[in-house]
């Protein structure tokens, strides 16, 4: 039962803070209307998600709820927002902490009141077989938009920090790499072939091997812009097959849960 609110929870999050949140709204987020409506989307589409019905939904989604508000309270403090806007990748740094603030306060929520989702509305109303659909349709389409929209959201800011570092580290623009590219490169190109060994996509080792030889052959002129090239291809790749193995682990759970 706890998975299944995990999965309603998490496909809660993705819509409120990934599709519902525009780029507009980000923007002008310190106007309590603004901040007041992104609060109300996480409320409503958690208590959808859940089919909220029971006392235990309704704590569940309390905490959700007063956790997003206080993560993001935080976030968009003037002083936090200054120290990340100080450093190269403050800004990477900050989004992954208030999400990962977020997965834990869900965690919590689940763990607290496990049959939250189970003693909603949908088991109600629906067969265990389409409240299996239901739930398969979560995991898939959250699984989707993590590996896309997120993941581009991530990228950005991953890149955007580079950018930055690289400007901070003397300020020339004829110099010929970015500092520390060269260890990124190697942390990811390590974490994909560790992956792929997992899976037991061996071929696609040589992909990875493939790729980057072409992508340094194309800019080799250019040394920094190959190493932009190679990371931001490299941790597109990391990201969508992490995201993709967390699907696929979660649709197996609930396989073996029964639903």
């Amino acid at each position: 039962m706890m998975l299944e609110t995990v999965i309603a929870l998490v496909f809660a999050h993705v819509l409120a803070d990934f599709m519902a949140q525009t780029r507009a709204m980000i923007a002008a987020k310190r106007q309590p209307p603004v901040f007041a409506l992104h609060i109300a989307c996480v409320a409503i589409f958690s208590g959808l998600a859940l089919g909220a019905r029971s006392l235990d939904a309704a704590a569940a989604i309390v905490l959700v709820v007063v956790s997003h508000a206080v993560c993001d309270a935080l976030k968009i403090h003037p002083r936090v927002d200054a120290r990340a806007a100080a450093m190269p990748f403050g800004a990477l740094q900050l989004f992954a902490l208030d999400q990962i603030a977020h997965l834990v306060f869900i965690g919590l929520a689940a763990l607290l009141w496990p049959g939250a989702f189970a003693h909603g509305f949908w088991p109600a109303l629906l067969t265990p077989e389409h409240v299996r659909g239901l739930l398969i349709g979560f995991v898939f389409g959250g699984g989707f938009w993590l590996a896309t929209r997120v993941g581009d959201l991530m990228l950005a800011l991953l890149m955007a920090g580079f950018h930055r570092a690289y400007r901070a580290s003397d300020g020339d623009d004829d110099s010929p790499q970015m500092p520390g590219a060269g260890a990124w490169i190697g942390w990811l190109e390590r974490t994909l072939v560790f992956l792929f060994v997992l899976l037991g996509q061996f071929n696609a080792i040589g992909f990875v091997i493939a790729a980057k030889s072409i992508l340094r052959f194309q800019y080799a002129r250019e040394p920094r812009i190959s190493e932009i090239v190679i990371i931001g291809t490299l941790a597109s790749f990391g990201w969508a097959i992490i995201v993709a193995l967390l699907t696929h682990a979660a649709s197996i759970g609930l396989q073996t849960t029964g639903r």
